[in-house]
């Protein structure tokens, strides 16, 4: 009985061992074997969860946007590891609204929710990023109420702000999986 215990733990730590060591990176393998025994180049990693500050290129606001609508960000400084730039200051960053909702009646504010999705190392490796900030506009529904009853109802149409996003916002995101960057030695 004792011997069974041993020889399924030996199996299951087996069988658990054969799927990590099978597993690559996702970025760029081959290339970070190679850079590894090169004498001018080296492979740097940048694990999954790696905070990243970004920063919106433009001005953005509830009443303007759409849902889906592609957003630019940037990295208003260099990401480095190890003494290596692996993202450079001023690198793209894609992003889209993923939610939008206009100002309503009844001074209900609008709102947009931004997702960060990727941006790209100094060596074009591909990151995936995940991340989102929001903003809500001005709520105005105590106004609403108090002009709908002393109008008999037609206050009541005031809206709400609209959320409103300036350009140069900074919030942070994550790298959602570890990637494999090269740079020079």
């Amino acid at each position: 009985m004792k011997c069974s215990y041993r020889l399924i733990t030996l199996i299951a730590a087996t069988l658990a061992a054969i799927p990590l060591s099978a597993q690559s990176n996702g970025g760029g393998g081959e290339r970070a074997r190679a850079a590894a025994n090169s004498a001018t180049e080296m492979p740097v990693v940048i694990p999954a969860g790696t905070p990243l500050t970004v920063a919106i290129d433009e001005d953005l606001s509830s009443a303007s946007v759409n849902q889906g609508q592609q957003v630019a960000f940037h990295l208003p400084a260099d990401y480095s590891e190890f003494g290596h730039v692996l993202i450079a200051q001023g690198t793209p960053v894609k992003g889209t609204v993923a939610h939008v909702a206009r100002r309503s009646a009844g001074g209900n504010p609008g709102s947009v929710t931004l997702q960060v999705t990727s941006v790209r190392a100094v060596d074009g490796t591909y990151i995936p990023l995940r991340g989102t900030t929001k903003a809500v506009g001005k709520k105005r529904q105590g106004q609403a109420a108090a002009l709908g009853i002393l109008t008999f109802g037609i206050g009541a149409t005031k809206k709400g702000l609209s959320a409103v996003i300036p350009a140069g916002t900074q919030f942070t995101v994550f790298t959602n999986v570890k990637r494999t960057v090269v740079v020079p030695r």
